[in-house]
């Protein structure tokens, strides 16, 4: 977390709601100021999200064997999802040490969390029971673009009733 942000990133009565904005790549959180603008407050990468699966890891496939239908077949193991869930886990995990520091500094009182819903049930098992008691909102899905184009997607999602 940055040390250096002003006190508009703080609110020790606790009144303030950030928009966690999240997936395996990248996590960008914002406040709702009262001019109506997603203020930027951090930014967190994991370039191993990108990765393909020979750079996540250089060891080939296993080989398997199976004797379904009579049969013996061979076949590679498929470690390609194994590889990029735990990546995601790791980075979500991240995430919610980073909120879980935040809230102990009093830096907000309620989260919306928004994530594709995949990445959105990872983060949700990452957070600590006391964050995880101040998701006013979650939305299963993810919306890219501008600070202000985010903000229109994420408010319209929530008026609409579009939530997980």
């Amino acid at each position: 977390m940055s040390k250096n942000l002003d006190s508009r990133y703080f609110d020790l009565t606790n009144k303030t709601r950030w928009y966690v904005i999240a997936n395996r790549v990248s996590a960008v959180m914002y406040f709702n100021g009262t001019d109506d603008k997603f203020h930027f407050i951090e930014r967190l990468s994991n370039p191993d999200g990108n990765l393909k699966e020979s750079e996540l890891d250089s060891d080939k496939p296993g080989r398997g064997f199976s004797s379904a239908g009579g049969g013996v077949f061979h076949h590679a193991l498929d470690r390609r999802s194994k590889q990029h869930k735990e990546v995601a886990k790791k980075f979500a995990k991240k995430i919610g040490n980073v909120l879980e520091q935040a809230q102990n500094e009093h830096r907000f009182g309620s989260l919306v969390l928004v994530a594709e819903p995949h990445f959105l049930g990872l983060l949700r098992e990452s957070l600590s029971q006391s964050v995880s008691n101040i998701v006013d909102q979650e939305i299963a899905h993810e919306y890219e673009g501008s600070d202000q184009e985010l903000r229109s997607q994420i408010f319209n999602a929530i008026n609409k009733g579009n939530l997980e």
